[in-house]
């Protein structure tokens, strides 16, 4: 009786075996196997892959660049807050500047890097909050 009952406990445990596919084992190898660009607007969030990675632009914490229609010694710089998570997960602040260091944010296995901020600024008429644009780069590293 005791080898029936044995058995029977067995059983579900052996169906239990982790899996050997990338997609369940380790989803964002599936989502990001080759980098992604997004494009943001200021306050959206989009996902990647479905739900399974989730990145939203929360804000430019500081935008310092050389306005377009200025000659400038330095191009300046912008710091920009993103919000990333996985899933339903909680959301995690990255701050990732244009200029200066950092330039990218590493998260979980995915590096975050921004590749352009709109519009740029003109003399005298800085960007309002709601006209930021911010172009990301997604990529997994090992």
């Amino acid at each position: 009786m005791k080898g029936i009952l044995w058995a029977a406990l067995a059983v579900p445990v052996i169906g239990c075996g982790s899996s050997t596919g990338p997609e369940l084992d380790d989803p964002l190898q599936t989502v990001l196997s080759a980098p992604q660009e997004l494009t943001l607007g200021y306050g959206e969030e989009k996902s990647v892959g479905g739900s399974v990675l989730r990145v939203a632009f929360v804000r430019v914490v500081e935008d310092s660049r050389c306005p377009v229609d200025v000659v400038c010694v330095w191009a300046g710089n912008a710091l920009v807050e993103l919000g990333i998570r996985m899933g339903m997960g909680p959301t995690f602040p990255l701050q990732i500047n244009t200029t200066l260091e950092p330039r990218f944010a590493d998260w979980n296995d995915v590096r975050v890097t921004i590749v352009e901020l709109l519009p740029q600024p003109r003399e005298g008429d800085p960007p309002r909050p709601e006209s930021y644009t911010v172009k990301i780069r997604l990529e997994r590293i090992f």
